[in-house]
C-alpha cells in the first residue's frame, strides 16, 4: 500500500471510530457524559497522533507457545594445588563458561553434596579442614575445622541434615585406626569422630579400620561402608560398617568371611546392595564382593577383571559399571534384581576400551556411557544396548584423565584432565571436544608460563 493509501484509510477509520462514539453518547444518560467525553477526546488525539505523515507498517503478531523454563545445571571441579591452596571452578553447563572460581584450603581433594541442598562440601587433606559454601548463591565460606592429622580424603551423604567426611589419617581420638567425622548440617561443626575400629588395636587382633580408601552411604537405609587397606604390606584389608548417623562402628568385615583382598573402590544400589571392589594380588583374582547393606557378611562374589579401579552405579539402567585398567575393560553387571535368599550378579558384557581405563560415567537417558582412558589419553564412547565400542574421543596430549562425570541432561561429558591442568567438555549429540576449561595457576597473580592447578574430581547437578 502506498503512502497516501495507508492516511487515507487511517482517517476513514477515525471517521467511523468517531460516528460510533457519537452514537453512543446519545445514549448514555447525562450524569456520564462528561466522563465519557473525556475519554473520547483522549482517544481521538491518540487516533490524529497514528495518522501522522510517518509512514508505519502495519503487522500483526505472530503469538506462539510460551517457552518451557530450562532447568540451570552446574558443573563443580576440584582442583588440587601442589603449592599452596586448591580450588573449586564452576562452570555453566549450557554455556560451557568458567561462573566463579572460590579458593579452598591445603590439599583440595574431593566434594560433596547432601541430598536435596545447595551446600557443596570441600574436604582439604593438607590442612585438616572441610569447606562449606552455597555456590549458585554466591555465599560466604565457612570452614570447618576437624581434629589435627585427620588427613580428610573423600565426602558423602544421603541426608540433608548431615555432612560424613572420611578420614585416613590418626589424631587425637584415633590413635591407630581411620576415623569418620559427622559435620553437622545446622551448626555447620563436626558433631562426632568415630574410630573405624577398635583403637588402640588389642595386641593379636586383626587390625579393622587401618588405612581407609573409600566409602559409601547406602540411599536405601542410610549404613556406612568403608573400605580399608590395612597396614603397609601386611594384606589384611577390611570394611568398617558404621552406623546410619556415622555415630558408632557396627560390623567389620574380613577376609575370615570371604572379603577380597586389597578393597579399592566401593558403591551402592537403591535396593540395598553394596559392592566391594578388590584387587586381589600376584595370586588372587580381583573380584566384586556383594553384601546386604546393614550386615557384615560377604553375601556373593563376582569375578572382575586385571586391576580393577572404580565402581560406578547407574539408576537408570540399574546396572554397575566396573573398570579394569590392567586388561583395558570394563565389567557391566545387572543389579536390578538380585535375590538375597541366593545372591547372584549377573555379568552383560566385558567390553574392551582404550588403554588403562580409571572412571566410567552413564548417560542419565540410558544411551551411552563413557570412560575416561589414562593410559592413551582418551574417552571410549560405548553403547548401553549393544555394548559395543560407538567412537574414541582424543583428549589434549599429556591429559591423564583422573575423572569423568556426565551431568543430568545427558547433553556433556566433563574430564578432570589432571596432567594438562584443564576439564575437557565433551558434546554428547556428536561426542566431540567443544571446550577446555583451565583450572586457576597454582601461584596466585602468575602473569606469564604459569602451572595450572590440577582438576582432581567434578560433581554435577
Amino acid at each position: 500500500m502506498t503512502h497516501g493509501g495507508a492516511l487515507v484509510q487511517c482517517k476513514f477509520l477515525l471517521h467511523l471510530t468517531m460516528k460510533a462514539q457519537q452514537s453512543t453518547l446519545g445514549v448514555r444518560m447525562r450524569g456520564l457524559r462528561k466522563t465519557v467525553f473525556l475519554t473520547f477526546t483522549a482517544f481521538v488525539l491518540l487516533a490524529e497522533l497514528g495518522c501522522g505523515d510517518q509512514y508505519r507498517p502495519v503487522a500483526n503478531p505472530v503469538v506462539s507457545p510460551g517457552g518451557q523454563p530450562q532447568t540451570s545445571h552446574f558443573a563443580w571441579v576440584v582442583n588440587y594445588n601442589p603449592n599452596g591452596d586448591g580450588s573449586t571452578t564452576e562452570i555453566d553447563v549450557s554455556g560451557d563458561t568458567n561462573l566463579a572460581v572460590n579458593t579452598m584450603g591445603v590439599g583440595t581433594s574431593a566434594e560433596a553434596f547432601p541430598t536435596n541442598s545447595l551446600s557443596l562440601y570441600v574436604a582439604n587433606a593438607g590442612d585438616d579442614t572441610v569447606m562449606q559454601y552455597l555456590p549458585t548463591l554466591a555465599g560466604s565460606i565457612t570452614t570447618i575445622s576437624l581434629l589435627p592429622g585427620s588427613h580428610p580424603i573423600a565426602l558423602t551423604s544421603q541426608t540433608n541434615t548431615a555432612m560424613f567426611v572420611l578420614n585416613s589419617g590418626t589424631n587425637s581420638a584415633c590413635s591407630q585406626t581411620g576415623s569418620l567425622s559427622t559435620i553437622s548440617s545446622a551448626t555447620l561443626s563436626v558433631a562426632t569422630t568415630v574410630c573405624l575400629g577398635p583403637d588402640p588395636i588389642p595386641s593379636g587382633q586383626y587390625p579393622v579400620g587401618v588405612n581407609p580408601t573409600a566409602f559409601v552411604q547406602s540411599p536405601a537405609n542410610g549404613f556406612i561402608y568403608v573400605v580399608n587397606q590395612g597396614p603397609s604390606g601386611q594384606n589384611q584389608p577390611s570394611v568398617s560398617v558404621m552406623l546410619t548417623d556415622g555415630s558408632a562402628l557396627k560390623a567389620s568385615i574380613t577376609p575370615s568371611v570371604g572379603l577380597g583382598l586389597n578393597p579399592v573402590a566401593v558403591a551402592a544400589n537403591n535396593q540395598g546392595w553394596i559392592f566391594i571392589v578388590t584387587q586381589g594380588d600376584q595370586v588372587n583374582p580381583g573380584t566384586l564382593d556383594l553384601v546386604y547393606s546393614g550386615n557384615g557378611n560377604i553375601a556373593a562374589t563376582a569375578p572382575l577383571g586385571v586391576l580393577p579401579t572404580q565402581a560406578v552405579f547407574d539408576p537408570t539402567r540399574n546396572r554397575l559399571y566396573v573398570t579394569n585398567s590392567g586388561d583395558n575393560s570394563v565389567s557391566v553387571f545387572d543389579v536390578s534384581a538380585i535375590n538375597p535368599s541366593s545372591p547372584s550378579v549377573p555379568l552383560l558384557a566385558k567390553v574392551t576400551v582404550g588403554t588403562t581405563p580409571i572412571g566410567v560415567t552413564a548417560l542419565t537417558d540410558g544411551s551411552n556411557f563413557f570412560v575416561a582412558n589414562a593410559g592413551d589419553n582418551t574417552v571410549t564412547v560405548v553403547s548401553q544396548s549393544s555394548f559395543s565400542p560407538l567412537t574414541t574421543v582424543p583428549l589434549p596430549t599429556g591429559a591423564n584423565p583422573v575423572y569423568i562425570t556426565s551431568d543430568p541432561t545427558a547433553a556433556k561429558v566433563y574430564v578432570a584432565d589432571q596432567g594438562t591442568g584443564e576439564t575437557t567438555i565433551i558434546q554428547t549429540s556428536n561426542n566431540t571436544v567443544t571446550q577446555s576449561i583451565p583450572a586457576p595457576t597454582q601461584l596466585s597473580g602468575c602473569t606469564s608460563s604459569c602451572a595450572l592447578q590440577q582438576p582432581v574430581m567434578i560433581l554435577t547437578q
